[in-house]
């Protein structure tokens, strides 16, 4: 064989070895938002899908987690409170599963306390690139708290954090998250 051949060959494999290695190299990092149907849309009350891996709505049903699993979610955050959940086995349902499971239980707007906002904030922090599902009864505690991490951990103004916390379910709590982020 030539000289130049040679070279050319040897050139050729280094380049396909540094390839082979930056591909074998490469973790996944961040998952495909999620794919929700629209029979899933349907089932859980006040469903809304408001950035490309954050999804909330009311509680879900048993199946509705089997449907969350294969539509990509890797973990689920209950607000419920404990009283609420005494006869929902939601931990066991989101396990087995395969998704990690938070509690961060709010019983109304005393529980809408900046500890409990930093939870979720640390808990979406940790679940970050994640496809995450949160829920309550209709959505309204999830919209509550969202609206409080924006304002109290992201920089967002009253109107930007109320904004936000329309998009995922606030309601009724509307006049108690004003009135905490006017203190």
């Amino acid at each position: 064989m030539k000289p130049f051949t040679v070279s050319l060959i040897a050139l050729s494999f280094t380049a396909l070895v540094g390839c082979a290695q930056s591909t074998a190299n490469t973790q996944k990092t961040d998952e495909a938002p999620t794919q929700v149907t629209a029979e899933l849309q349907q089932s859980i009350l006040n469903f809304s899908h408001p950035s490309p891996h954050l999804m909330a709505g009311g509680q879900p049903k048993m199946s509705d987690f089997v449907a969350l699993n294969e539509a990509g979610v890797s973990a689920v955050i209950n607000f419920r409170s404990h009283p609420e959940m005494r006869d929902i086995h939601e931990a066991q349902w989101t396990t087995a599963q395969q998704m990690a499971y938070y509690h961060i239980p709010i019983a109304g707007a005393d529980d809408l306390s900046e500890e409990n906002v930093a939870r979720l904030h640390q808990t979406l922090a940790a679940n970050a690139q994640q496809n995450v599902f949160m829920h309550c009864a209709s959505s309204n505690r999830v919209g509550a708290m969202m609206a409080l991490r924006a304002a109290w951990h992201q920089g967002a103004s009253k109107e930007e954090a109320l904004a936000i916390g329309e998009q995922y379910g606030l309601g009724s709590l509307r006049k108690h998250v004003e009135q905490l982020l006017s203190e």
